[in-house]
């Protein structure tokens, strides 16, 4: 997303924003339906590249050679996600193998004054990484982001996403949701076979119990902005969970092929209390990984 020049209209829309809504519809007083039946709703059929995978087969599978899962050095900077500015101070976690455990990072590291982070992550290795600030202070909320895969080469650059506590407010008032306490947010692009943005798609959250928690609340983007009217993904294919559950959770993606809604995608994720993950979705993958070509065959 390009999100700088949208946080001050952020900022306005949602200090006039209408009061919250506690659903994602505004009759509250209709026939009783399952949560699901109130969320997947898309009516509309799938724009993007189709092409790789039908709905209903085994999902796609990829391998990554070993030969490419190497430990590289990495150098980057912690950016603020919606204005892109540095954030100093800030502890950096890496989590190999997507193997998450409070405390038990495989590699930590302290940003400097102007963001800057160094140190050694693995390529073709899927890995969550995890940002947070001083909670005293209470300048940004965890933020997490699952199942980052880079490419093989030989040394890796890149920027990790910090969410303000501003931020972590203002998204869910522009879209009328009120947060609440100990729950968590989930943010993510839904992809076609090409890795391009998919349109017309909608995600649900399903809890470790096979359940659909009935406090989440789905919204989508229009042009990179939140938007409350907004159905289904727009052309920038992004898409926003509100309100889910502490604990193990899957956000599945549905399609509508003219008579049924079909499962397209999934991604498998932990949601901390008060905390925001960015996760995405590929057309026809299962759990959230998808690697670059670059981990498919031999590297050395």
């Amino acid at each position: 997303m390009s999100r700088a020049p949208v946080f001050m209209l952020l900022l306005a829309a949602a200090a006039c924003t209408d009061k919250a809504d506690d659903g994602n519809t505004d009759d509250s007083n209709t026939v009783e339906t399952s949560v699901f039946d109130e969320i997947i709703t898309v009516n509309e059929t799938a724009v993007g590249e189709l092409a790789c995978w039908t709905a209903g087969a085994e999902p796609l599978s990829q391998t990554p050679d070993p030969s490419c899962q190497v430990e590289v050095d990495f150098a980057g900077e912690i950016e603020d996600f919606e204005s892109g500015d540095e954030v100093g101070d800030a502890t950096l976690e890496l989590f190999f193998s997507d193997a998450y455990s409070e405390g038990a990072a495989d590699f930590t590291t302290v940003s400097d004054t102007s963001g800057a982070v160094s140190g050694q992550a693995m390529t073709c290795t899927p890995t969550t990484y995890k940002t947070s600030t001083d909670p005293d202070l209470d300048l940004t909320r965890d933020t997490f982001e699952a199942h980052q895969v880079w490419g093989y080469e030989t040394s890796i650059s890149d920027t990790f996403n910090s969410v303000s506590s501003t931020t972590y407010q203002v998204i869910p008032s522009l879209l009328g949701v009120s947060l609440k306490d100990g729950m968590g947010i989930v943010a993510g692009t839904a992809y076609d076979c090409n890795g391009d943005p998919l349109q017309n798609v909608q995600v649900i959250a399903r809890d470790a119990s096979g359940a659909y928690p009935e406090d989440q609340r789905i919204h989508y983007f229009r042009d990179d902005f939140p938007n409350r009217e907004q159905p289904y993904t727009s052309p920038d294919g992004l898409w926003v969970a509100i309100n889910l559950p502490a604990g193990e959770v899957t956000i599945e993606m549905y399609a509508w092929n003219g008579a049924t809604h079909e499962l397209i995608g999934t991604t498998d994720l932990t949601i901390f209390a008060d905390s925001i993950n960015i996760a995405n979705i590929a057309y026809g993958f299962w759990g959230g990984v998808f690697y670059p070509d670059s981990c498919l065959s031999p590297c050395q």
